[in-house]
């Protein structure tokens, strides 16, 4: 059993080793794996993991008439959340839905550019694999500095439709899997055949004050530092849990990567914040206050621990800001 678990070990640095992936090559990748978004109608069904546990989800893709892209997920195990996505913008979504809400958010990861990505990692080409009974290719983003992780992609060969991700910490060990179980590629010329997708009546439409809002510099409190190569890719604004207030909460990405702060007015000020990891996810909350505000942000994101601080340390009002400067 010694000898069988060197040798396998042995085959697996031997593969992530063997090959590197210059820029032109992973270019073309990312690329086919862009064009592969709106090229691509599919269904299938992928597992997600992290922290030990798994949630199993169904999804739907497919362009309707009018040239939409239609997302359609459902969750399989558990109640059965679903969320409905046209052109990257939720239509609805089940009650509750605040956790699997992020993930739906950021999947799939194909608003990814070379351009963004080669200042912060380093890709390789680890070779063909299998997913779900298709022929894939690995791509590894190892990063070049602490505020990221590495980042293993699997795209299926003929359409680099991304079947497989894996999130790694410093010591590589696995953080995080959302990888397809079951995958059938449509056809791209069936929009007139093919069945629309027709969510159930417990999914909600995503009431006016959880739409996305156009991202503007007059947000009431802003990140004064995030890590290099991350942009602000989304915000917007919903009731808070007590319906008090609202809680802003702002997405940022370096294409691969992602963390979220929310920012949420308080009244209680006895209450502390507090720094743990969970899983992938760092979680960094702390008071900030600033003239007559008092506020709580939290950091929330598959970044280290380090890097959230740092972010939640350097929350300000906007008008300090522009007094500072």
């Amino acid at each position: 059993m010694q000898l069988q678990a060197l040798c396998v070990a042995a085959l697996l640095l031997l593969s992530a080793a063997q090959v590197f992936a210059g820029p032109s090559e992973a270019a073309q990748w990312l690329q086919r794996l862009q064009e592969a978004r709106t090229a691509q109608a599919y269904q299938g069904t992928f597992v997600y993991e992290r922290k030990g546990a798994f949630s199993t989800h169904q999804v739907q893709r497919q362009v309707n008439a009018q040239g939409q892209l239609l997302e359609y997920f459902v969750q399989l195990n558990g109640p059965a959340h679903e969320v409905l996505r046209v052109d990257g913008r939720v239509q609805c979504m089940s009650s509750a839905m605040a956790d699997e809400l992020a993930l739906i958010d950021l999947w799939p990861a194909e608003q990814i550019t070379m351009q963004q990505l080669e200042q912060w990692y380093e890709p390789r080409l680890l070779g063909n694999a299998r997913v779900a009974g298709q022929i894939t290719t690995a791509l590894l983003f190892a990063p070049r500095d602490q505020h990221r992780y590495p980042v293993e992609i699997h795209l299926e060969r003929d359409t680099a439709t991304l079947l497989k991700s894996l999130l790694f910490n410093e010591q590589g060990q696995l953080l995080e899997r959302l990888q397809f179980v079951q995958f059938q590629k449509l056809p791209s010329d069936m929009t007139a055949t093919q069945t629309p997708i027709q969510p159930s009546a417990e999914c909600l439409a995503v009431a006016e004050q959880t739409e996305l809002l156009a991202i503007t510099s007059n947000s009431d409190w802003s990140a004064a530092w995030v890590p290099p190569g991350f942009m602000l890719l989304s915000s917007h604004s919903k009731k808070s849990v007590d319906r008090s207030g609202n809680v802003l909460s702002q997405v940022y990405s370096d294409g691969l990567a992602h963390f979220t702060v929310f920012t949420e007015n308080i009244d209680n000020l006895e209450i502390d914040g507090g720094r743990r990891q969970l899983g992938p996810t760092a979680v960094v909350s702390r008071k900030v206050s600033q003239a007559d505000e008092t506020v709580m942000v939290t950091v929330v994101g598959e970044i280290p621990l380090g890097s959230a601080e740092r972010v939640a340390l350097s929350m300000r009002a906007v008008q300090q800001e522009q007094l500072d400067d």
